[in-house]
């Protein structure tokens, strides 16, 4: 990948862009209420199918994935809703149910920790649920929860479960048919290695149908009227044409490597950062570890906590000044840890400079 002046990007998003996908961005407009416009998301449609393994319409949204979460939480059944919370993105899921209007209980685990599908299944007895909203990998912590025993535990008490996938799809397995998944959501910008400015998004189709009898859905996020519109091969308004150009080239290059080997990637990219970081405790005599326990790791992005002499903030800076961005910790964790992002067209091979300017910066 080509080193730009802000450095080779190893955060959890957004994600380093192969120069041949901003390339496309610059092609001319066309209008998407023509033939060639319908022919360029009927690709697009094709490539996304196989991303979520679907044959249900994908939604492409021109907004972050916090758009296509709202759209979940107007778009579910009338009536409460259990949020799963793990970390700071599933807290705003929670937060966007109560903004908008809903009754909201928090199951909340330890930031790095994960849900016993079991204890959600007993949370459920407490109250009658309509939904129940997960993260499927904590951007955050770098937690991966396992959604389809989640989902199983939600549809044993009648309830929907409506999956944040932003950090997971394109490198975390989801089968949405086979796992009959009711709605799952992500961003462009993260594992899928595209700029950001794009959301997706599949519901089953037991789900739009109790989102047409919802009232209040309101409009740019109704998925209703996206179902309706993809229908007939178009977008209910004004799509973001350069980001769909883009679209079209990378989901054409995800095709050719295939999920199951870019899924075997991630995991390989994974288990590199725990051979690194296990190496790294060897040869300072430090401890410098994952914050989620093993079994429970995300194979897209890592926590790491830093040893105590070491802060946050300087340890980054000292590896953007050698060409290298990796992400600080989130929130709460910001002073203790950083984030590595092994997502997208990153390699094992690539990771290798991001390890050397982190070991660098630590024992600078």
């Amino acid at each position: 990948m080509k080193e730009t002046e802000f450095g080779t990007f190893f955060v959890p998003g957004p994600t380093e862009v192969r120069r041949e996908v901003l390339e496309a961005m610059t092609q001319p407009m066309i209008p998407h209420r023509s033939r060639e416009f319908e022919d360029l998301f009927a690709r697009i449609q094709g490539g996304l199918k196989h991303v979520f393994g679907t044959e249900r319409p994908v939604y492409v949204s021109a907004s972050s994935a916090t758009g296509m979460m709202e759209a979940a939480i107007r778009c579910a059944p009338a009536g409460r809703i259990l949020c799963l919370v793990n970390g700071a993105f599933s807290e705003r899921f929670a937060h966007i149910a109560e903004a908008c209007g809903r009754e909201v209980d928090r199951y909340e685990v330890g930031w790095g920790e994960t849900h016993d599908p079991v204890q959600v299944d007993t949370y459920l007895t407490y109250a009658e649920y309509q939904a129940v909203t997960v993260a499927h990998c904590e951007t955050s912590t770098g937690a991966l929860n396992a959604v389809r025993a989640i989902s199983d535990a939600a549809h044993r008490h009648e309830a929907v479960c409506l999956v944040d996938s932003v950090s997971g799809i394109g490198g975390a397995e989801l089968w949405f048919d086979e796992w009959q998944l009711d709605y799952v959501l992500t961003g462009s910008q993260k594992a899928l290695a595209l700029p950001p400015g794009l959301a997706f998004a599949v519901a089953s189709d037991k789900f739009v149908a109790q989102a047409a009898r919802q009232p209040d859905r309101g409009v740019y996020f109704d998925i209703v009227e996206m179902e309706k519109y993809l229908a007939t091969g178009q977008v209910p308004s004004t799509p973001a044409l350069s980001l769909l150009y883009a679209l079209d080239v990378q989901l054409a290059a995800i095709a050719a490597e295939g999920m199951e080997s870019r899924w075997s990637r991630h995991s390989m990219m994974a288990a590199a950062t725990d051979r690194w970081l296990s190496e790294m405790s060897d040869r300072s005599g430090t401890e410098w570890e994952n914050i989620v326990q093993p079994g429970c790791r995300s194979p897209t992005v890592s926590t790491v906590r830093l040893p105590v002499h070491i802060a946050g903030d300087a340890f980054t800076a000292a590896v953007a000044g050698q060409g290298i961005r990796v992400a600080s910790g989130y929130g709460k964790l910001r002073d203790t840890t950083f984030r590595i992002g092994h997502m997208g067209d990153h390699t094992p091979a690539t990771l290798e400079k991001c390890f050397a300017a982190c070991e660098r910066a630590a024992t600078a």
